[in-house]
């Protein structure tokens, strides 16, 4: 009887320990990616600060990452809000897989700024005045530029038709076009290489957005998961001369219901409490801002999350 008894709490013991050992992963784009880098910095921070073991695993983009996540294959991803808008729905590129109902928010962890930009010398001083002007269009190569593009047009009421399309493979031709004359507004990266040298070469000043209720939810209708961000003059930003708002699509830590409420827990707390150490591997961290992980993104956040939330009084 005694031996049984010691060998059930040694069973038990062995168990536990497998638990509290249990690896679990973090799905991303290929190395040498922004998600890529930003994985390996949560799995590094929480796997320090917790009980947890997390383990980066390279899959490819969105689509191909998100739906694993869905079904409880990963346990948790980086996304960029808006694909992971798009899967919960069942739009865009995930038409064809269908709802991904069980995805949920861990944290928005530092955002992706778009803005609407042009010459300094331009007439354009608002977002309606582009009408009829030229834009870039089709992105055959990066085809969530023609997205959050209409987004921005559509905070006014305009769609891409309202404008003369410029077919360009991607955003950095965009740019390139604009630099040369063939395009009057440009809706790309506020932090880019190619953004500071048309400012450089050019001079450009930002068509800042309309911060309304109306144009936040027209917004959201086609680019789901961002938000309206003021940013202002500052060495980040050195073509601005007074505050403009912008689009803000962040970078999101993803997880399922099916990922346990108890482990998105501790990697939340782990990351609220470790941006230093974040920042350290890798400086897209410093965008980062422990008081809004929680921002309303107008999408749903996972119970475990939520928990942690409510525990700091955000």
């Amino acid at each position: 009887m005694n031996k049984l008894f010691t060998a059930t709490i040694i069973s038990a013991a062995l168990a536990s320990a497998s638990v509290s050992a249990q690896t679990l992963s973090i799905g991303s784009n290929a190395q040498g990616s922004l998600g890529y880098a930003s994985a390996a910095g949560v799995a590094k921070v929480a796997t320090e600060a917790t009980d947890l073991k997390l383990r980066v695993v390279p899959q490819g983009g969105p689509v191909v990452v998100l739906p694993l996540v869905n079904n409880g294959e990963l346990d948790f991803s980086i996304a960029l809000s808006v694909p992971v808008g798009f899967a919960l729905g069942g739009k865009a590129m995930f038409k064809k897989s269908g709802e991904q109902k069980n995805l949920r928010i861990v944290t928005t962890m530092f955002p992706l700024l778009v803005g609407l930009y042009v010459r300094n010398d331009s007439k354009i001083k608002k977002v309606a005045d582009v009408k009829g002007m030229r834009m870039g269009s089709k992105f055959t190569k990066q085809k969530i530029i023609a997205i959050l593009s209409a987004a921005n047009l559509s905070m006014v009421g305009l769609t891409p038709k309202d404008v003369k399309g410029v077919p360009v493979p991607n955003g950095v031709r965009q740019v390139q076009d604009f630099m040369a004359g063939k395009i009057d507004a440009v809706v790309w990266s506020m932090t880019s290489g190619a953004t500071m040298q048309a400012h450089a070469k050019v001079g450009i000043r930002v068509v800042s957005l309309p911060d309304t209720a109306a144009a936040k939810k027209a917004m959201q209708k086609r680019a789901p998961g961002t938000i309206i961000q003021s940013i202002k003059p500052g060495p980040r930003f050195p073509y601005l001369s007074k505050p403009a708002n912008v689009m803000a699509g962040p970078f999101v830590l993803v997880a399922s219901t099916k990922t346990p409420a108890d482990k998105v827990y501790q990697v939340v707390k782990a990351m609220h409490g470790n941006k230093k150490k974040l920042v350290t591997t890798h400086k897209a961290f410093n965008g980062m801002n422990p008081k809004r992980m929680h921002l309303d993104i107008g999408l749903p956040y996972h119970k475990g999350a939520e928990k942690f939330f409510k525990e700091a009084g955000l």
